[in-house]
């Protein structure tokens, strides 16, 4: 059981598990594999009087889907995950970021907090998020996919540059 739950998967290993789950998601569900989606379920279940038009299409009517059985399974994944390799209940460590960064809790959930927001918007611009374009969009074609994949890595590279140099201080 240690393989599973404790141990870290190696990377082809799991390249393999999100592989398949796009060709087993249009075979079950004929739908594409994405995340973004699920956030705004959660969101609607939140915000069930909300008057953004997105959150009200039809896409948001059912709000208790599988992308919002997903979203759930991720979380207590990665809760079980933890709890099954000796984690603490919780922690304030994200590895690297938080080793080189001495803030108090209230600024790194400011932070993440603020960090969420701008990744959900990045992903409302794109039409979809990094898995629904990285892994669904380039796997079949499109070319929205392949533009969004570049500018996803893109900004993802600056991003980085920028927190190395102005957060800790040096690239």
């Amino acid at each position: 059981m240690n393989f599973l739950f404790v141990e870290l998967w190696p990377w082809w290993l799991g390249g393999i598990g999100v592989g398949l789950l796009v060709p087993l998601m249009y075979y079950f569900l004929n739908t594409a594999l994405g995340v973004s989606t699920g956030y705004g379920n959660l969101l609607k279940i939140i915000l069930p009087k909300t008057k953004l038009k997105w959150l009200n299409s039809e896409k948001f009517r059912d709000k208790f889907n599988w992308r919002f059985i997903f979203i759930c399974g991720m979380i207590a994944g990665g809760f079980l995950s933890a709890r099954t390799s000796g984690m603490s209940l919780t922690t304030s460590q994200m590895g690297i970021f938080t080793e080189k960064t001495s803030w108090s809790l209230a600024t790194y959930i400011i932070w993440f907090f603020a960090s969420g927001i701008l990744l959900g918007l990045g992903a409302r611009l794109a039409g979809g998020c990094t898995s629904g374009h990285s892994i669904h969009g380039l796997a079949t074609f499109q070319k929205s996919s392949l533009v969004a994949t570049v500018f996803f890595l893109l900004f993802g590279v600056i991003a980085t540059f920028l927190i190395k140099l102005l957060v800790w201080g040096g690239a």
